[in-house]
């Protein structure tokens, strides 16, 4: 067993890793030319993973050094809004949430919380950035789109929900078994 200073060593590098990690993968999403979702959700997976090795403290300051990185790096600074809203802090979020082991209230604070971030993210993109909604809005009522961003919310959480899963039964033991 290491000494306690061991420890929080390996939790920094660990963390400073993935911290690094993630904001390349989100530098990869502004210069991408498809699968920008798809960046988010590698980069809040990959958060998870801080959490999961490190604790949920290391978690908030991986997040806060992802958005601080990738606003200097990023070119387009408003790519990098979707993480800091909702993707990246996702993670945390869920972490706390799912340790009330209450599924219906669990379901109340993830649901509140994915709209409250789209409220502030939909704001930011119509009032701070001038942006008009495109076509979307022109073929589907609000209600229809609000209902559709529900239930991709459901099936993201489920997809998280897998991942974190698979990491802890498939890749956690060979990452321990190595002596990560």
């Amino acid at each position: 067993m290491g000494s306690p200073t061991g420890m929080n060593s390996k939790k920094i590098a660990i963390s400073g890793i993935l911290t690094a990690l993630s904001s390349a993968v989100l530098l990869l999403e502004n210069i991408s030319p498809t699968g920008k979702l798809g960046f988010y959700v590698l980069a809040a997976f990959l958060l998870s993973v801080v959490i999961m090795e490190c604790g949920i403290a290391y978690g908030w300051a991986s997040y806060i050094a992802i958005s601080v990185v990738s606003f200097l790096i990023v070119p387009e600074k408003t790519a990098v809004l979707p993480y800091v809203i909702f993707f990246g802090i996702y993670a945390p979020v869920k972490g706390h949430i799912e340790k009330l082991s209450r599924p219906v209230t669990e379901w109340i604070l993830k649901f509140a919380f994915f709209n409250l971030s789209l409220y502030f993210l939909w704001n930011v993109a119509v009032n701070v950035l001038n942006l008009i909604p495109g076509r979307l809005f022109e073929l589907f009522p609000m209600a229809v789109i609000i209902i559709m961003l529900q239930v991709l919310f459901f099936f993201y959480d489920w997809l998280f929900s897998l991942w974190i899963q698979y990491y802890i039964h498939k890749i956690q033991p060979r990452v321990k078994g190595n002596s990560l």
